[in-house]
């Protein structure tokens, strides 16, 4: 809300509407369910009161992932769930020392794959025998379009730009070639550029097609890859032709795979890319080709060796201090975070004042927001000199145009005793588990000073502005340049060297191979003139806008999807090796020919400082006069007093015009899941991979990626101190690697009852480890399962699958039995207690479920419930059903019916906060007849309903002896007897002669 000033007295009054959506408060103990999710924190254990809190933290369900089905079930009848979020976290244990990598993280390209039998072995679509896959980067030669700056504003000129005043070599997408593959250039001028025979792909060897250089033709910037060892099929060839045009149809981004899950079947991943548009570069040979070879330089239609295809100077995976590993992906999970915002200049120093930082980890956050800065206000205070400004939150694929804003924050100030203090408004709070620790010392940590109240991001404020160096008079007017590629310098790229082909002196030409710049914007002007006029609509900073046009840089009001390729994640462990990616390093020296400081890479750094604009008679910016303002990159502006021109300065901000032109958009990057991305079944975290992994030595074991993953999470949702829960489930994870490992977490725990998925076999007695696979034969998975022996009173089973709809998707999918088993518990204890069996017609009914997988007969249901599996089924003319309520304990008693068991957890659980009250008081016959007085009305509340029979409280001078008392004890003895329920009814339909008594039958 704008700032009111009363000027003379009388009655004013506002409108302040606080009826939006708020949370709701948890309720009751909650279950809970570790599983897959879009968004949200991983490894946190968040508790909510509603599906709709939950959605908005971890996003809604997809048709795919069941955590979020069993969540959806679980609170249509319950107001309390505990989610924990798995990623990739590798082995689980802190990264190594030296290199900083984690222990089965991520993925190494070029690394045999599992292959359908669930073995890593061979790419079976490359020819046997070939070496190991590698990263490469895939650029051309090319200069700017007539009027455009995309280059030299950029700093790409001098010794970046070939022989001084040619083309520039940029990087323009990002390959990926799978085990057995080597990518490689056609060229007319290169000897061996036919199409890839039956060969081996290995390097050196004659059979090996193509280069690192390839002919690009100049009119219609097509190019030819090959594939070699790659072996063709009528969808995947192994010579490929596209082009360098983004309005081409044949566009390399739009011909090139880029499903990671196919990087096998076609050949190769386009990892990432970089779009120009012809209207700002164009490809060319001008000083790359030696002028003494005749190639109609220029011409349309003509082809010059200008385009490469270039991996690390280094051997395949490795790296060192000066030349970053490529092929190394292995880091767990990362979240996006920005740049540091920037303040204006004080004496030359641009202070960083914070950065943000998503609250969801993994890839998918790095294109779900994007952050705007507007409404800058300096303060006009001789006594307050802190200004004032408000930071938007907007969705990743709105317009300036057409805004979708996420959130707001009105006001924000870099006042650390103000209530608007932007740490304080926002959040800077960061609950993360700390994995680089011993395993023993491994826990959730808490730093930062003020509790989160965004949905989306928090705030890390600058160690300068936390220890008050920033000066009072600081605004946020610009950001960081971005985390940049390291490829250019000396060594790091396999280089050309000496060949008559290119110009004198140029023998070193990826010495110089970068990223393009990222898009800024260069004016706020629209329209032509004499209609043109600046738009206060938009926003400088990263231009989230299509730019095809030097002119008119603003015409195309739809979203440019390239800008999402400078968020995609790159290695930086900042460890032994250089890092593939670097950034928040200011300042940083080159080294080589590298460019490290991420404000001096293409000029990255943004500042409003950095836009010229008109002055008028007040010499402050005029605010008639925003059309004529442009941004300059390289921050070079002259004072120019006849056109009246001069760099912004805060200032001008103080003139009202001025401030809906002052503002600007950045993003965030570099979220990462920290999974395999070419392995369907691990990116997802299924449980085929937690079986292959413990089937297949080379996986893992128990250090699987998968294995571990879950297995964290398991020890995260048994810590006591952290979570307190009365159901687990971890839905769609069957293997006994899971599974048991989660019995023993509850049996730890003693106050939760684990729901289980169990492993379905065929009609081959084989595991069953896709949804799209055969019907599960009841015998093979009975036999199965009682060959587990399991035994224990704090887990129940259930079989089989059912379909339900995806309440998102309204897309029907095969769920493992927990999800719908879920929601019967929660109805169960909705329209009853904990203590009554959540099973049967009125209790175990699961409305949403359509069928069940497997249709049981009574000969299946009999050899079920006898292995102590509980059955899913229907009846004629009714839902399915739970139809059994056995846990897994082995001998008889009480215990093994799920009832009794979570009476006796809900009885201990209630019983244990009376206890926590007794503590330290002191040790005498008072003390022990308060204990049993505040014990005796839980149990007699718990008979009243149906809970149990009889029960006995004895808590007294028997049970607490003098020795007790010596040793700071107190003892109790709690006899109950539960109720049983009726599980088997059993009648006799007597007929009886004419005349005969009832009573005597």
């Amino acid at each position: 809300m704008a700032e009111v000033t009363y000027r003379s007295a009388g009655v004013y009054t506002s409108e302040i509407d606080l009826t939006g959506p708020t949370s709701a408060q948890p309720v009751g103990t909650p279950a809970g369910v570790i599983g897959t999710a879009n968004e949200g924190p991983a490894f946190i254990p968040l508790t909510v009161g509603t599906y709709s809190d939950f959605a908005g933290v971890f996003g809604a369900t997809d048709g795919e992932k069941f955590g979020p089905l069993a969540v959806n079930q679980f609170l249509k009848n319950a107001q309390s769930l505990t989610y924990i979020r798995v990623l990739g976290i590798g082995d689980g244990k802190q990264r190594a020392a030296g290199s900083g990598k984690v222990t089965n993280a991520g993925f190494v390209v070029g690394s045999e794959q599992v292959q359908l039998n669930g073995f890593v072995n061979r790419n079976q679509y490359a020819v046997d025998g070939g070496e190991p896959g590698r990263t490469t980067f895939l650029g051309v030669f090319m200069s700017e379009s007539l009027g455009s700056t995309i280059f030299s504003s950029a700093g790409l000129q001098g010794p970046f730009i070939l022989n001084g005043a040619g083309s520039a070599a940029i990087i323009r997408g990002v390959l990926m070639a799978p085990s057995g593959v080597i990518h490689k250039l056609s060229g007319n001028w290169t000897e061996g550029s036919a199409q890839p025979g039956n060969n081996p792909a290995r390097s050196g060897v004659p059979t090996l097609q193509g280069a690192s250089t390839g002919s690009v033709n100049i009119g219609t910037q097509q190019f030819t890859l090959l594939l070699n060892g790659h072996i063709p099929t009528p969808g995947s060839p192994n010579v490929i032709t596209a082009s360098f045009d983004v309005e081409d149809a044949s566009y390399f981004a739009n011909v090139f795979n880029t499903d990671p899950f196919k990087i096998e079947e076609r050949g190769h991943l386009l990892y990432s890319h970089y779009d120009i548009h012809p209207a700002l570069a164009v490809v060319t040979g001008t000083g790359v080709v030696s002028n003494l070879i005749d190639f109609d330089k220029g011409r349309a239609g003509t082809s010059e060796p200008i385009g490469f295809i270039a991996s690390s100077s280094l051997s395949r995976n490795s790296g060192n201090a000066s030349v970053p590993n490529f092929e190394s992906f292995e880091e767990r999970f990362t979240h996006p975070k920005s740049p540091f915002v920037i303040s204006q200049a004080f004496g030359g120093i641009k202070w960083d004042l914070f950065r943000i930082h998503a609250l969801g980890d993994g890839s998918y956050s790095n294109v779900n927001i994007k952050i705007s800065i507007e409404n800058l206000k300096p303060s006009v205070s001789t006594s307050d000199k802190y200004g004032t400004f408000d930071l938007l939150v907007r969705e990743w694929s709105d317009t300036d145009f057409e805004r979708k804003v996420l959130e707001s924050f009105r006001g924000l100030s870099l006042n650390p005793g103000s209530d608007k203090f932007i740490a304080r408004a926002i959040g800077d709070m960061y609950t993360y588990f700390d994995f680089d620790q011993a395993t023993s010392s491994q826990k959730i940590v808490v730093q930062g000073d003020h509790p989160i109240k965004s949905n989306y991001i928090r705030i890390q404020q600058s160690n300068e502005l936390k220890n008050g160096q920033v000066p009072k008079e600081a605004m946020p007017i610009g950001y960081r340049g971005y985390a940049h590629l390291v490829t250019s310098g000396s060594g790091i790229l396999g280089d050309y060297g000496a060949n008559s082909l290119w110009a004198a002196g140029e023998s070193e030409m990826l010495q110089k191979a970068v990223q393009p710049p990222v898009p800024y914007r260069d004016s706020v002007s629209v329209g032509k003139s004499p209609n043109k006029r600046g738009s206060a609509t938009l926003y400088w900073g990263t231009q989230f806008m299509e730019k095809r046009s030097v002119t008119r840089p603003n015409l195309i009001g739809l979203p440019d999807p390239g800008v999402a390729e400078f968020t995609k994640f790159f290695p930086s462990y900042g460890g032994s090796n250089r890092d593939v990616m670097v950034g928040n390093n200011p300042g940083a020296a080159a080294s080589g020919g590298t460019i490290l400081d991420c404000d001096a890479f293409n000029n990255n750094i943004f500042s409003m400082e950095r836009i010229s604009v008109r002055t008028g008679s007040d010499t402050n910016a005029d605010p008639e006069y925003w059309a004529s303002a442009s941004y300059v990159r390289n921050g070079v502006i002259t004072v120019d007093r006849d056109l009246k021109t001069r760099a912004f300065k805060v200032d001008d901000l103080k003139v009202q015009g001025n401030r809906k032109f002052g503002k600007f958009s950045f993003f965030l990057q570099a979220g990462f899941d920290g999974s395999n991305i070419f392995n369907k079944d691990k990116y997802r975290l299924l449980n085929a991979a937690v079986k292959r992994e413990m089937d297949d030595a080379a996986q893992g074991g128990t250090s699987g990626p998968t294995v571990s993953a879950y297995r964290k999470a398991l020890d995260i949702m048994g810590t006591k101190s952290d979570v307190d829960i009365k159901l687990l489930a971890v839905p769609g994870l069957r293997n006994s690697a899971v599974s048991d490992y989660a019995i023993d977490v509850v049996e730890n725990r003693f106050d939760a009852l684990y729901i289980m998925d169990i492993e379905e076999k065929d009609e081959l007695s084989d595991v069953i480890t896709s949804s799209i696979a055969s019907d599960a034969n009841v015998g093979y998975t009975v036999a199965g399962f009682k060959n587990r022996a399991l035994n224990t009173s704090y887990a129940a089973a259930y079989f089989p699958d059912v379909v339900m709809t995806d309440p998102t998707t309204h897309t029907n999918l095969q769920c493992p039995p927990s999800v719908a088993v879920l929601g019967a518990f929660a109805l169960n204890d909705a329209v009853g207690y904990p203590w009554f069996a959540p099973a049967g017609f009125i209790r175990g009914a699961m409305s949403d479920v359509i069928y069940s997988s497997v249709p049981l007969n009574k000969a299946n249901m009999d050899d079920l419930y006898d292995a102590d599996i509980n059955p899913l089924t229907s009846f004629p003319s009714t839902g399915v059903m739970v139809f059994g309520q056995k846990t897994l304990l082995a001998a008889a008693s009480s215990l093994d019916r799920v009832n009794v068991r979570r009476l006796l957890i809900n009885i201990r659980r209630k019983v244990r906060a009376v206890a926590d009250r007794m503590l330290f008081e002191p040790n005498r016959q008072e003390t022990l007849d308060k204990f049993s007085s505040l014990v005796q009305p839980i149990l007699q509340s718990i008979q009243e309903k149906s809970g149990v029979d009889r029960f006995k409280v004895v808590i007294d001078a028997t049970t607490t002896t003098q020795a007790d008392i010596e040793n700071n004890t107190l003892r109790g003895k709690i006899f109950i007897q539960p109720t049983r329920t009726a599980e088997f009814v059993s009648l006799d339909f007597v007929l009886t002669n004419a005349g005969d008594a009832f009573e005597n039958a």
